[in-house]
C-alpha cells in the first residue's frame, strides 16, 4: 500500500483533491493534508508519503522550497506532483529538478488529474518492483559468492595441483575476489572440535553437532578479522573442520599466525564451551601447493591422539606448551631432572609409561628386557654422576646391580623396583641440597640480558643443562609465572623505556625488545598494556610516529 500528501494553501483545493478521488483503487492506504510548506515537510518527515501532490506558489514556505528541503533531507523514495494556477513554465522545469514527474494547471481538470495519478502510482510501483528485484539478486549473490568460494577453495586444498586447470582456476579466484592467493605464499589453518564424533551421538540437543561448528567457525572468523592484517578465507572442508587460508606477506606473520591460533582456542573454550584443537603449517607455500600443506595439517592433528587436544600443532609438537606433554622417562637426560626436581608424586606418575617404554623395545625374552632395562639404568646412573652424586656403587658392582635385575620376571615387579630405584635416588640428591633455584635464576638472568635475542624455552633450558620441560616447571614454581610470561614482561617493560625516548621509531623499538613483526609486536603490547604503542606514546605527549 502507499501513502499520499496533499498541499495546498486554499482549503478548497485541498479538501476537494482528498474527498473526490478514490484513493483506496489506486492503492493507496492513507491520505494526509497540509495547508503550507512547513506543514507538509513536517509530515513528509513523519509518514514518509510515496506522492505529494503540492501548489508551487503558497503562503511562508513554497512547493518548491518544500520540495528541495525534502530532497535534501529524504532524497529518494517519493514522487510529486506540482499544481499551479500559472502557466509558469521557469518554475516547473525547477520541480522537475527537484523530482516532481508531471504538473497539472488550475482549475483542476480531475480526469486529467486521474490520469496523472495512474501514471504515479505505475511508476511508483515499477520502482518498487525493481527494487525488489535488485533486493533479491543482492541476496542470493550475498549468499552465492561464500558458497562459489568455499567450493572452489575446497576443490583447491582437498585435491593435488593439476597444471592444466589453473587458468580456468585464476579467472574464477579473479571472479570471486580471491585473487591474491595468487600473490603471495600461504599459511593454511586447520581448526577442529574435539570429539565431535561423540557430541553427535548425543540426544541432548538436536543437531548439536552443528551448533558447535558454526560456533566455532563464527568464532575463527571474527578473530581473524580481529587480529590479522592480511587477506584470509575461511571455509568448512569435507571433514567438518574449519580451515584458514592466510597471505604471507611479511616475515613475522608466522608467529602473529601461532598468536592468532591461540586467541581462538581460549575464545572457542570461552564462548562455545568446547575443545579444539588447531594444526598451523610452519612454512608457507604457493598456492599450487595448498593441498599439501592440507594434508601436513591433518597429520599434524592426528598428533592430539598422542600428545591431548585443545592446544596448538605446527608441524612438530616442539612449538607446544611443554607444561602440558606428559613426562618422559626414556632419556637418561629427562629422568635424571625428574629425580633432581620432581616430587616423588612426579617419580610415580611418570613410571605408569615404564610398560609403554618397554613394550616400545619390541623384545620378546625376559633376558633382553634385563639387559636393556640394565643399561637404561646405567645410563641414568652416569648421567647423575656427571652432575655430582657421589655414590658409586653402581660402576664398582655393576653385576651387584644385574642380579637384583634377574630377581624380577614380571613387568610389574620390574616397574616397582625401578620405582623405588629412582626414588632412592631422588632422596641422594635431596640429601645434596641441589637448589632449582640456580637453575631458574641463570634462566632469568638470559632473559635479562638477553631478551632481544630469538630465546625460546629449548634454547635456554640447553644452555642451563635441564629439558626443556623441567625448566618450564621449575621457572612456574620458583617465579609463580611461566618462562614466555616473565620474557615477554621483560621485553615489554624495555619497550615502555624505549618508546619514552622519541629517537626511536616504533618499528625500531619492535627489534631491539626482540620482536622482528612490529605488527605482532603492536597487538601484543596492546595485549599487555592496554594501549598500542602509538596510543602510549601519544599519552605521553610524543607525536613523531
Amino acid at each position: 500500500m502507499m501513502n499520499v500528501l496533499i498541499v495546498d494553501d486554499e482549503y478548497e483545493i485541498r479538501e476537494g483533491l482528498r474527498r473526490r478521488v478514490s484513493w483506496h483503487e489506486y492503492g493507496f492506504e492513507t491520505v494526509r493534508s497540509a495547508s503550507d510548506g512547513d506543514e507538509a515537510l513536517l509530515l513528509a518527515q513523519e509518514y514518509r508519503p510515496d506522492l505529494i501532490i503540492t501548489d508551487i506558489k503558497m503562503n511562508r514556505m513554497s512547493g518548491l522550497e518544500m520540495l528541495s528541503e525534502l530532497q535534501k533531507m529524504e532524497p529518494h523514495g517519493w514522487k510529486a506532483v506540482l499544481i499551479s494556477g500559472y502557466d509558469d513554465f521557469s518554475l516547473v522545469k525547477q520541480a522537475m529538478h527537484l523530482g516532481a514527474i508531471d504538473y497539472i494547471l488550475k482549475p483542476i481538470n480531475m480526469e486529467e488529474m486521474e490520469r496523472i495519478i495512474r501514471k504515479s502510482t505505475d511508476l511508483i510501483k515499477q520502482e518498487r518492483l525493481e527494487q525488489q528485484n535488485k533486493a533479491n539478486i543482492t541476496y542470493q549473490v550475498q549468499f552465492a559468492v561464500p558458497k562459489l568460494r568455499e567450493e572452489l577453495l575446497k576443490e583447491m586444498v582437498e585435491n593435488d595441483y593439476d597444471p592444466y586447470r589453473e587458468s580456468r582456476i585464476s579467472h574464477r579466484l579473479k571472479s570471486l575476489n580471491l585473487d591474491w592467493l595468487k600473490e603471495s605464499t600461504l599459511f593454511l589453518m586447520i581448526v577442529e572440535g574435539d570429539d565431535l564424533k561423540a557430541l553427535a551421538n548425543r540426544q541432548v540437543v538436536t543437531d548439536e553437532k552443528e551448533l558447535v561448528l558454526f560456533g566455532i567457525g563464527n568464532v575463527v572468523s571474527q578473530t581473524l578479522a580481529e587480529e590479522l592484517c592480511v587477506p584470509a578465507a575461511l571455509f568448512r572442508d569435507s571433514a567438518d573442520r574449519w580451515v584458514a587460508v592466510i597471505s604471507c606477506m611479511d616475515q613475522g606473520i608466522l608467529e602473529n599466525c601461532k598468536s592468532v591460533a591461540e586467541i581462538c582456542l581460549q575464545r572457542i573454550n570461552q564462548f562455545i564451551k568446547v575443545k579444539a584443537s588447531i594444526a598451523l603449517s610452519p612454512v608457507p607455500k604457493e598456492f599450487k601447493h595448498l593441498h599439501a600443506l592440507y594434508l601436513e595439517c591433518g597429520e599434524s592433528l592426528e598428533q592430539k591422539v598422542i600428545y591431548g587436544g585443545n592446544r596448538l600443532f605446527t608441524e612438530s609438537v616442539e612449538g607446544m606448551d611443554m607444561e602440558c606433554e606428559k613426562m618422559s622417562i626414556r632419556e637418561p637426560d629427562a629422568v635424571l631432572d625428574l629425580v633432581r626436581y620432581g616430587s616423588e608424586a612426579d617419580i610415580v606418575e611418570s613410571m605408569k609409561g615404564f610398560e609403554d617404554m618397554v613394550q616400545s623395545w619390541e623384545l620378546l625374552s625376559l633376558k633382553d628386557i634385563h639387559q636393556q632395562i640394565f643399561q637404561w639404568l646405567m645410563g641414568i646412573y652416569r648421567a647423575a654422576a656427571a652432575t655430582g652424586w657421589p655414590d658409586r656403587s653402581w660402576e664398582r658392582d655393576p653385576i651387584g646391580l644385574w642380579e637384583r635385575l634377574e630377581q624380577y620376571d614380571t613387568l610389574q615387579s620390574l616397574q616397582h623396583h625401578v620405582e623405588e630405584s629412582l626414588l632412592t635416588l631422588a632422596g641422594n640428591f635431596r640429601a645434596m641440597a641441589t637448589s632449582s633455584s640456580k637453575i631458574v635464576q641463570e634462566a632469568e638472568k638470559m632473559i635479562r640480558t638477553r631478551y632481544s635475542e630469538n630465546l625460546s624455552l629449548q634454547y635456554v633450558a640447553s644452555m642451563v643443562h635441564v629439558t626443556p620441560i623441567w625448566l618450564s616447571k621449575l621457572y612456574k614454581k620458583e617465579k609463580g609465572r611461566t618462562f614466555l610470561e616473565d620474557l615477554t614482561s621483560v621485553r615489554i617493560m624495555r619497550a615502555k623505556e624505549m618508546l619514552g625516548d622519541m629517537k626511536y621509531k616504533i618499528y625500531q623499538v619492535s627489534y631491539e625488545v626482540g620482536y622482528k613483526d612490529p605488527v605482532h609486536f603492536s597487538k601484543l603490547f596492546k595485549k599487555q598494556v592496554g594501549v598500542t604503542p602509538k596510543e602510549f606514546r601519544r599519552l605521553r605527549g610524543i607525536m613523531d610516529d
